[in-house]
């Protein structure tokens, strides 16, 4: 008897391998008569009918099938099949996820279960099924290939990082996967072994394209111009049409500080890809760079475009978002003003609030907490609180008003304010510090501050160890304080004794103490950080250690800012070590001091 069954399954499969699916029905139909009990053949007769896009009656055969076997798991995969043509997805992806259940060791299932669930849009059952997938079946490339990228994709580098790990190790070959891999680790700052990464996908394919533009991207932030620009030239000549490496081409030469090229570059880059929001950017920051305020201004307004890393805030409303002063005169009306970025961004641009009062409106700001209570210091100016409900007529992202009051700093022209001092530390706090440094009363009072963020892509060329600042710190006749917050990471590689490097940091609450302890200090001592607007609008003697590709509003080879004009700027050159530059800021030191003398 089950020869008999068998060979008419044989029969069976033979005709619809071959689609005659006619044929193959006649067959099952007469199978089923000799043998209506055989699930198989009830199995077979529901995949003619699927064929025959009679899914109505191929439910019924895999349901009677499934009777007569239960633990089928393909029946339990045809009656998905069928509910799909009866476009019932969820009842698909039901039986898709029992035969899982039945046969976990089947990666094909979990894989089948995943695209069903991303089509239907469940994207939170998608990562459960493959990882349920994946510890049933820990040698499955496919899984946890779809793993890696669905975390890639969602922007979940530390988790696709740890699984991009995982895939490589178990398969070195594909190129594209260490490509992901390393772009995974550069997005959780983890920038040298990206560079590793990108490095492996080259050694096995020497023309990705995309490999030479990610790594040419990572080695000018950890100050290999040369690298960089090598990669991105490579890149270039690779598809001298592709808009991203035209792109980074730009990118790398406006690190360089080679201003034309980068503008030529960019500008092209956004010629093939109008539509091109990182390469907007980088053109403004180029044209802000060379000096070129007014246009940079009006490119930048452009950033908005760039939905993924710029966000306006909750109550933003397009049809209240001030115009300007020609076009809504702000006399006797309320305006909103709200950060967009960085502290320091928000330190360095508080002084147009000044200007909006000069004008007659009565401003407001939406800023981080810790800064609330040092630019309240602001006459009359009032920062959202908890608690506080404020109304206004406009509002205003902060570094939109240089455009809307058309600032160009370097000519220093009226509407650019450039006041000496604009924020002050509260007086009781500035009291309290005071009373804490006087037992370094007749010594000249250093703050320093060596590291930024590792968040900011410029992180490593700006930051400087603490070492580099040892003979300031040992300086006879100086004592130093440290203004550093974080622990400065791998930069803090200097053990120094208490009395050398006081450290009160610890005990500061908000942006309100850090100002009233550096406004009882003789000289800051800074890399580009927080710290260094913050002594430039208190009105502090303030000394910038720059890197070789500043940021765009320390311009180029002057040695003063525009902004700060208690601020001067210590760069250092391309092929300039660090210690060369310390050098410098120590005889400026050394000098200051006979000075005092």
């Amino acid at each position: 008897m089950s020869y008999v069954v068998a060979g008419l399954e044989d029969r069976i499969d033979q005709a619809l391998a071959l689609g005659a699916l006619q044929e193959a029905l006649q067959l099952v139909q007469g199978a089923l008569q000799l043998h209506p009990e055989s699930g198989p053949i009830a199995y077979r007769h529901g995949l003619v009918l699927l064929q025959l896009n009679r899914p109505h009656e191929a439910f019924g055969s895999f349901t009677r099938a499934i009777r007569l076997d239960p633990l089928a798991v393909d029946v339990r995969v045809a009656l998905a099949r069928a509910y799909l043509g009866l476009n019932d997805s969820w009842s698909a992806a039901a039986w898709i996820s029992d035969a899982c259940r039945v046969a976990p060791t089947r990666p094909a299932l979990w894989l089948e279960l995943a695209r069903m669930l991303a089509q239907q849009q469940r994207q939170a059952e998608v990562e459960p099924t493959l990882r349920l997938g994946l510890s049933a079946n820990p040698q499955s490339h496919a899984l946890r290939e779809m793993l890696a990228e669905l975390l890639l994709h969602a922007r979940r580098y530390a988790d696709g990082a740890a699984v991009y790990h995982d895939l490589v190790q178990q398969d070195p070959g594909p190129a594209v996967h260490h490509l992901h891999y390393g772009f995974c680790l550069e997005h959780t700052l983890r920038l040298e072994e990206a560079v590793q990464q990108y490095r492996a996908a080259l050694a096995l394919d020497g023309q990705f394209l995309e490999a030479h533009i990610d790594l040419a991207g990572v080695l000018w932030r950890l100050g290999d111009f040369a690298g960089s620009l090598r990669h991105a030239e490579r890149a270039m000549a690779i598809d001298p049409q592709h808009p991203y490496a035209v792109r980074m081409l730009g990118t790398t030469c406006l690190q360089l500080g080679r201003m034309e090229e980068a503008e030529a570059h960019l500008r092209r880059a956004l010629a093939l890809q109008p539509d091109f929001p990182v390469a907007t950017v980088d053109l403004a920051l180029t044209l802000l760079l060379a000096g070129r305020f007014d246009e940079g201004w009006q490119v930048y307004q452009r950033r908005w475009s760039d939905r993924s890393r710029m966000t306006r805030p909750v109550f933003f409303d397009p049809e209240l978002e001030w115009q300007g002063p020609v076009l809504q005169p702000l006399a006797g009306k309320r305006i909103m003003v709200y950060a967009e970025q960085g502290l320091g961004d928000v330190i360095h641009f508080i002084r147009y609030a000044r200007v909006l009062q000069a004008d007659g409106a009565t401003v407001y700001c939406v800023i981080p907490t810790q800064l609330v209570p040092l630019v309240e210091s602001i006459p009359d100016l009032v920062c959202l609180k908890p608690h506080l409900h404020l109304e206004a007529d406009y509002h205003v992202a902060l570094l939109e008003l240089p455009l809307l009051y058309r600032s160009d700093v370097v000519q220093r022209s009226s509407s650019a304010p450039c006041e000496p001092r604009y924020l002050r530390a509260p007086m009781d706090r500035n009291d309290q510090w005071r009373d804490r440094l006087k037992p370094w009363a007749g010594k000249l009072k250093v703050g320093l501050a060596w590291a930024g963020h590792a968040v900011h892509p410029n992180h490593h060329n700006r930051s400087m160890a603490l070492s580099q600042f040892k003979d300031i710190i040992q300086l006879a006749g100086v004592q130093c304080f440290s203004l550093q917050k974080s622990d400065g990471e791998r930069y803090t590689d200097l053990g120094v004794e208490d009395s050398q490097l006081v450290d009160f940091t610890a005990e500061w609450a908000d942006f309100s103490d850090s100002a009233a302890l550096i406004e009882n200090l003789d000289l800051v001592i800074s890399i580009d950080s927080a710290v260094l607007h913050l002594a430039g609008a208190l009105g502090k003697t303030v000394w910038a250690v720059l890197p070789p590709n500043p940021d765009w509003r320390w311009l180029l080879e002057r040695e003063d800012s525009p902004w700060y004009p208690t601020m001067r700027l210590f760069r250092r050159g391309y092929a300039e070590p660090r210690s060369a530059q310390m050098a410098r800021v120590r005889q400026a030191l050394v000098e200051l001091l006979a000075a005092r003398r």
